[in-house]
């Protein structure tokens, strides 16, 4: 048993159990079909399944470069250029992270030191605000209305200060759902523009859209590329959600700090 003396982070030791794992388990105990987690109606692609059982008998099991296997790195970059038309270096414009909470982590830490201000959309994914405290920044609020969840540049204006150093953006969105529209994500830049901001850009899940609503990269916008970082998962993108596979791309600047911030 821990000792009086023992001290824990605060941010973490007073938090409950993500609800994630309560959810589940209540679905698990009730048999119910359980929408409180993204679990995937299938197990991933069988291709997939098969080059990754094959590479653990023929190829390297050992430590990869800092920033992941190039080899994954250069698809990356490509996948980002065939749908986004966006162009990254894979040597120094990428890293690959242990799924997208730790990527989500670094970009965090590398953006949002002690005293800044971490602006979040709520509803929200729920690891955001205590990463954000945990790093010592203050975590300000935009408050999403229904029934429309709609962006405004107003509460954008009003949430960004000189003191903002990242705005955590997330879309298509958990938990709502929404894909925000260009117009959003221009008065997105608009704000950033006149910040000092960089906008962590939550993609995981980009390929999931519906209604052809197309998925737009806040960093495919004009000034946007520079002050920008993309987050993305394998584990979402084919449903191999047990592989925590993520990554962060963005400017070579941005991306040596983040880079940092998982190897130190």
């Amino acid at each position: 048993m821990p000792n009086d003396k023992m001290r824990f982070n605060p941010v973490f030791s007073g938090l409950p159990t993500t609800i994630f794992t309560v959810m589940s388990a209540l679905a698990t105990e009730h048999r119910a079909i359980n929408l409180g987690q993204g679990f995937p109606d299938e197990d991933g692609p069988l291709a997939i399944r098969e080059a990754a059982a094959r590479a653990l008998i023929e190829d390297s099991n050992q430590y990869p470069p800092m920033k992941g296997r190039v080899e994954l790195r250069r698809a990356l970059a490509a996948h980002a250029a065939r749908f986004y038309d966006l162009h990254f270096d894979p040597e120094t414009e990428i890293v690959v992270t242990s799924g997208a909470t730790e990527a989500l982590t670094a970009a965090i830490l590398a953006f949002a030191p002690a005293g800044a201000e971490v602006v979040l959309i709520d509803p929200s994914y729920d690891s955001y605000r205590p990463i954000a405290e945990a790093a010592g920044a203050a975590v300000r609020t935009i408050d999403l209305v229904p029934p429309n969840w709609r962006l405004t540049e107003e509460a954008l204006a009003a949430a960004v200060t000189p003191k903002t150093g990242a705005l955590v953006l997330n879309s298509p969105m958990n938990p709502i759902g929404r894909v925000l529209d260009r117009s959003e994500l221009e008065a997105v830049a608009r704000v950033l523009g006149n910040s000092h901001a960089v906008a962590i850009c939550d993609e995981v899940y980009e390929h999931l859209t519906f209604d052809g609503r197309p998925h737009v990269p806040l960093a495919s916008l004009p000034g946007m590329r520079e002050r920008t970082v993309r987050v993305g998962s394998a584990g979402k993108m084919f449903a191999l959600t047990g592989w925590k596979v993520g990554w962060v791309m963005g400017a070579a600047p941005l991306i040596d700090v983040v880079a940092k911030c998982i190897s130190s």
